[in-house]
């Protein structure tokens, strides 16, 4: 299957200002490393460029195929977007991490859940508290999966989803902690309650406060005179 291939260049320079300098003139920062490189590999791609290779990247395809232009050797390289940084105040991305990829050999990566439906709970007040919206696999590199959807529809309140729950491919193996909770749902009572909680302080802590603090001034006193 011929995979999308897009274009990146070998970084001349790294660092803060080198990489605000990039993205002031439409490039991307980037890094490429993997199991089988000595070091890892500073990149810089075109912000346009990335652009128009995700938007025609299909939802399954997880493998692109990095032409590194100025490389003599080992231009090409079969590659995941292991992550990406975004900057949440300006928007855009600042900056992105390649992970290089062999055929026959398994990798860890993370795979981003899917929530789907609405709780029954919700249907009655109740609150639905996302904890963990990605979680790490082992798999082949051809095997991972886009998303993994969660069914939350039957969840009523006080009940969960952790993640042993999760239904993944057979060939998928999740290595994130099986008794994480992923999804649950709280009564909406249950939540002002921890809030109140969280603001109380207890009076008898303010009197054992104030007693040791008049116990020092009295014995400040006795010295003083």
């Amino acid at each position: 299957m011929k995979r999308l291939t897009f274009k990146a260049k070998l970084r001349e320079e790294t660092g803060k200002g080198y990489a605000r300098k990039l993205r002031r003139e439409g490039m991307i920062p980037a890094i490429l490393y993997g199991p089988h490189l000595k070091e890892s590999i500073p990149l810089e791609v075109e912000k346009k460029e990335l652009r128009d290779i995700m938007s025609h990247q299909r939802p399954h395809e997880q493998i692109l195929t990095l032409d590194i232009v100025n490389q003599k050797v080992n231009k090409k390289r079969e590659v995941i977007v292991k992550s990406a940084q975004k900057n949440w105040l300006r928007g855009g991305l600042q900056h992105i991490d390649f992970l290089e990829v062999t055929r026959g050999e398994k990798l860890t990566t993370t795979v981003p859940l899917s929530f789907v439906g609405k709780t029954r709970g919700e249907e009655v007040g109740g609150i639905v508290e996302h904890l963990v919206r990605e979680v790490e696999v082992e798999c082949l590199p051809g095997d991972i999966p886009p998303v993994i959807e969660v069914e939350v529809t039957p969840l009523g309140i006080g009940e969960s989803v952790k993640v042993k729950d999760l239904r993944v491919p057979p060939q998928v193996k999740v290595i994130t902690h099986p008794e994480e909770i992923v999804v649950s749902v709280i009564s909406p009572a249950r939540e002002e309650e921890v809030a109140v909680e969280e603001e109380k302080v207890p009076a008898e802590e303010v009197e054992v406060v104030d007693e040791k603090k008049e116990k020092e001034e009295q014995e400040t006193e006795k010295k003083e005179s």
